[in-house]
């Protein structure tokens, strides 16, 4: 009988004990949870690169760009809360300016650009989807596409630059260049050994 009633005591006490320890970690699961504040006035520390005035005009008529470059400059702007309420639009835009794409920037190094931003619109829509969000890290997955967009807008700013005649021109004079500078010297020895 005794024995029974220590085993009884010995099982409620683990029982108690168990639930002991399942409460507090409740609690500090809820201590871990942090609200993204919407006044924050913290935002992205870094500037947005501007197109050049020949890019922006071949690009003013398309509407992709402008709408991915609007919603840019307001993440730039936005605190961890507001990136949480736009990451959803950003990666659809990407997305849009990708599958849209004119004939003339389907060159790989817009492409490849456009490829990097659309990996960190991706991931930055994976953090707002986590059931517990850290507001540094919204922050510098924001950042992290703000910089893949720079890169995008050089990339721009350069194939704009970049006349297919002329390049194809100079790549000409170049090979002419180079294969006389190959032959002369073969024309020299054959003169000498005469």
């Amino acid at each position: 009988m005794m024995r029974s009633l220590l085993s009884i005591l010995f099982i409620i006490s683990i029982i108690f004990i168990g639930c002991k320890k399942e409460n507090t970690s409740v609690v500090s699961e809820e201590n871990k949870i942090v609200k993204l504040d919407s006044l924050s006035q913290e935002k992205a520390d870094i500037e947005l690169l501007k197109l050049s005035s020949k890019a922006s005009k071949e690009l003013e008529s398309f509407e992709d760009f402008q709408n991915l470059k609007n919603l840019i400059s307001s993440l730039r702007e936005s605190n961890p809360f507001h990136i949480k309420k736009y990451a959803d639009s950003v990666d659809l835009l990407v997305q849009s300016f990708k599958e849209n794409l004119s004939e003339d920037l389907k060159v790989n190094n817009i492409k490849s650009r456009i490829a990097v931003m659309a990996t960190e619109s991706g991931l930055l829509m994976q953090l707002t989807q986590k059931k517990n969000q850290d507001p540094q890290q919204l922050m510098d997955a924001n950042i992290r596409l703000l910089t893949s967009y720079n890169s995008l807008v050089i990339q721009l700013n350069e194939l704009s630059l970049a006349i297919p005649e002329d390049i194809e021109k100079e790549l000409l004079k170049e090979r002419d260049i180079l294969r006389d500078s190959i032959l002369n010297p073969e024309e020299k020895n054959i003169e000498i050994e005469e």
